[in-house]
This record gives C-alpha cells, sequence and structure tokens, in this order.
C-alpha cells in the first residue's frame, strides 16, 4: 500500500508543486491550504507522513505539529520552512517532527527525503510485526507435550520467565534446551532487549575469553580493532550460554564475577564496564560430577544453580510423541491432512529416540519429504528404523530376563541359607519338586558353599 501523504501549505504554487511531485512518485497525495483545514483531515483520516509549513493561517505549524503528535504519534512530520525561519524548524525538531525542508525546493530532494522515510517506516513496521510473531512463536504452546513431566516443566517456566534469576538447564541432548531458554527470555520482562546465544564448545578454547568479554584493539596479534564481547552486547537483554560445562577452568572466575557483581574488563583494558545481563545457562552433564572432579568451580556452580530445569529425554514422556509429530506435520507439509497411522505411532513410541525431540523432528521431516501418502503406514517407516525398535525390544527383554533370573537365584540361595543347604526343606518351603530346584540351582550356577550351609539363618 502506498503511504498517504498531507501537504499543510497555504501557497498554493508550492502546495500544487509538491502534490503533483509526490502522486507522480506513487505517493497518495492530499493537500490543505491552512491550519485549521488541516487539522480536521488529520482528526478524520490516518496518514502516514504530513508536510507541515510553520507559517499557517489559522493555526500556525507549531501548534499543529503538537496536535499531531497528540492525535496519531506514529505520523510522521517533515516541516517545511523558509531560511528566516530555522530556529522555529528547530524547535520543530524537538518537538517530534523527524526532518525539514527549506524553501525554494530542490524537487530531487523531497522525493528523496520522502523515499528514505517510507523505507525506514516500513522497516519499523517489520521489526515490529517480527518481534510479535517472535513473541507469538516462543509462547509457552510451543513447548509441546501433555505428559505429567512436560506440564510440571511449563509451569516452572511460567514462573521462572518473571524473575530475573540465573536459570541452568539441565537436558540431553535434542531435548530442547535452547527452546526452553527462548521461551523464558521472550515471556520476561527482558522481552524488548536481545537474547544473545553462546556455544562454549563450539568456539576453540583460546577464543572464548574475548568473545564473551571482548577486547581492546592491540591486546594481542591479530587484535585490529576493539570488540564488544556477548555480555556487553547482551546488555539489558538474556545471554543463553549453552554447553556450560564445557567452559575452560581458568575462566570460570571471570565468569563468576559477572553473575555476581555484573562487571568485567575487556581483554588489554582496565576499565571496568557494568552490565544488566540475565544468564541462563544449558548442559548436558551433571556439574556435581565435573565439581568433585575439580574441573569445574563448586562457587560458580552453585550461582549457576539458582534455579534448576530439568528437561525429561523423549523416552520418559512417550505420550508426547503422536503430540509433537502433530505438529512436525504442521510445521514441515502444506497438507495439514497428512498423518500418520495409529500403527506407525504406537511403533515410533516403542523407541528410545537417543536424539530425543530434535531426532524426532529430523525424522518426521524426511518421512514427509520421502512419503507422498496422506496417511503415513508401518510399511512406510524406513526398514532400518524398524530394524533399530525390533532389536531395541530384543535389548529390553534381555534385560528384563536378566533381572529376573537374578531375583530367583537371590531367592534360592536365601532360602537355600535358612535350611543351611538343605535342599530338600527348601524345595516343600519353595513348594517346587525337589528335582525341579536342583535343576533350577544347576542352571543359576548356584555353589552349595559352606558360607549357605553354616549361615544358620
Amino acid at each position: 500500500m502506498n503511504s498517504r501523504v498531507l501537504i499543510i501549505e497555504d501557497e498554493k504554487l508550492t502546495r500544487i508543486t509538491l502534490e503533483d511531485t509526490l502522486k507522480r512518485a506513487g505517493y497518495d497525495v492530499t493537500s490543505a491550504g491552512d491550519g485549521l483545514t488541516g487539522l480536521n483531515m488529520i482528526k478524520e483520516g490516518k496518514w502516514d507522513i504530513v508536510l507541515l509549513d510553520l507559517k499557517l493561517p489559522g493555526m500556525d505549524g507549531i501548534s499543529l505539529l503538537k496536535e499531531i503528535r497528540n492525535i496519531n504519534p506514529e505520523t510522521s512530520v517533515i516541516i517545511i520552512t523558509a531560511y528566516g525561519t530555522i530556529e522555529s524548524a528547530v524547535e520543530a525538531m524537538k518537538l517530534g517532527a523527524y526532518d525539514y525542508l527549506t524553501k525554494p525546493f530542490n524537487i530531487d530532494e523531497i522525493t528523496i527525503k520522502l523515499n528514505r522515510l517510507t523505507e525506514l517506516k516500513n522497516k519499523i513496521a517489520e521489526n515490529v510485526a517480527l518481534k510479535a510473531e517472535l513473541i507469538g512463536h516462543y509462547q509457552f504452546g510451543n513447548l509441546v507435550g501433555k505428559s505429567k513431566k512436560m506440564r510440571e516443566l511449563i509451569e516452572q517456566i511460567k514462573i521462572v520467565a518473571n524473575s530475573n534469576a540465573t536459570v541452568l538447564i539441565i537436558g540431553e541432548t535434542g531435548t530442547g534446551k535452547e527452546l526452553v531458554a527462548e521461551t523464558i527470555h521472550y515471556n520476561s520482562p527482558r522481552r524488548d532487549g536481545p537474547l544473545v546465544k553462546f556455544s562454549c564448545v563450539s568456539v576453540p578454547e583460546t577464543l572464548i575469553e574475548t568473545e564473551l568479554f571482548g577486547h581492546v584493539k592491540g591486546a594481542f596479534s591479530g587484535a585490529i580493532r576493539t570488540k564488544p564481547g556477548r555480555f556487553e552486547l547482551a546488555h539489558r537483554g538474556t545471554i543463553f550460554l549453552d554447553d556450560i560445562d564445557d567452559i575452560p577452568l581458568q575462566i570460570q572466575p571471570k565468569l563468576l564475577r559477572v553473575l555476581q557483581n555484573k562487571e568485567f574488563e575487556r581483554i588489554g583494558d582496565e576499565k571496568v564496564i557494568k552490565v544488566d545481563v540475565r544468564v541462563i545457562a544449558a548442559t548436558k552433564k551433571e556439574l556435581t560430577g565435573l565439581v568433585a572432579k575439580n574441573t569445574f568451580r563448586e562457587d560458580l556452580f552453585y550461582r549457576l544453580n539458582t534455579i534448576l530445569l530439568r528437561i525429561p529425554p523423549l523416552r520418559e514422556r512417550r505420550t508426547d510423541i503422536p503430540l509433537l509429530v502433530a505438529h512436525f506435520i504442521k510445521k514441515y507439509s502444506s497438507d495439514k491432512e497428512r498423518s500418520f497411522s495409529n500403527e506407525a505411532l504406537a511403533i515410533m513410541t516403542k523407541y528410545n529416540w537417543p536424539g530425543n525431540v530434535r531426532e524426532l523432528e529430523h525424522f518426521v521431516e524426511a518421512i514427509l519429504i520421502t512419503t507422498r501418502e496422506k496417511v503415513i503406514q508401518k510399511e512406510h517407516l524406513p526398514k532400518e528404523f524398524l530394524k533399530k525398535v525390533l532389536l531395541q525390544s530384543e535389548l529390553k527383554m534381555d534385560e528384563l530376563r536378566n533381572e529376573f533370573y537374578l531375583m530367583e537365584k537371590e531367592a534360592i540361595i536365601q532360602c537355600l541359607k535358612k535350611f543351611e543347604g538343605n535342599v530338600s526343606m527348601a524345595a516343600r518351603s519353595l513348594n517346587i519338586p525337589r528335582s525341579t530346584l536342583r535343576d533350577r540351582i544347576r542352571k543359576l550356577n548356584i555353589k552349595i558353599s559352606d558360607d549357605i550351609k553354616q549361615s544358620g539363618l
């Protein structure tokens, strides 16, 4: 849609020239010859840009500018002024005018000014729309799951989001730690500030300090310019430190200082920089184990662990798999009626998904691309995937079988101890034939040792 422009100018020739020029440039233009008429037109309609002369009959430009700012602050005003009234133009700029034009006009200058202003307004509108889209995207509804563990996690996040507390997120690879961090930020009072992400494992150890805290020009070989670090860039927002377990031990004191005092120095500089940053850290490891090994500072762990959020692996919330599949179908398919059959979903819920939600998402995306059927059946699932499910089921059966054997073996040993190794008495107590008990003793490799005979139990 073309920008709507209102020209308020009492000089007829100037008004007509402006109107014709801007119409040829593609603008939707209307004009008024005095202040009161212009004010009525502003009250009656929405205008993107107003070209406003300062010297007007009926109502002067400064008074009219104040009215425009009250009626619609989003309307941009460009002042039209003669050389003798530049001071008034400066006053108008202080009151919120975007720019000013001096008489006599340069036609090209007018078009360029309006084009730049229109481009700027379009970008602002796009950014506002993008921000709204981001906020909508990271609403709690995007954390898909109705299982008890996910419901509990979502309730925790709702509470945490409204605070400034440091958060530590623990979860296996692919569980959605970054999504949780994004959800916290975009639902927090800091949502209009930056969200700066940093992976402690993807950056070489020698560069982590300068990436986090920045450096000044000449601080080291190759430092050809001063560079702000991630903490500076995250000022008044949130910094997300992924894989915090990989942060080098020698950098941990500096990170602890930022968490405690909200201050640090760039490399090569003595100037203390203060920042207002919320820290969200994530790890797939138990930091207490690293603390015990002295590879992670205990005081840093306690500072990061103000609020702990655990994301359950997908194998612990299998009931969420059908919901996640439906979510990914909406994300990756233009045909929203596509689905997986109940049999296919049942097989998918049996799989442990070691890559968690990320693995499931890639799996669904690939199936949607390679399969044309509206309803995806068991036979459409990749053969390799079916083999993995079968192998996993067999392993699980073996585990259960071994567990049962161990329980049976322990029960027989305890019974033999009770009767000091007397198989006949133990068989009567277990209510099984003596021959059967001897067979089980042989198969379970139980030795009737002196310990059993003399246990006295």
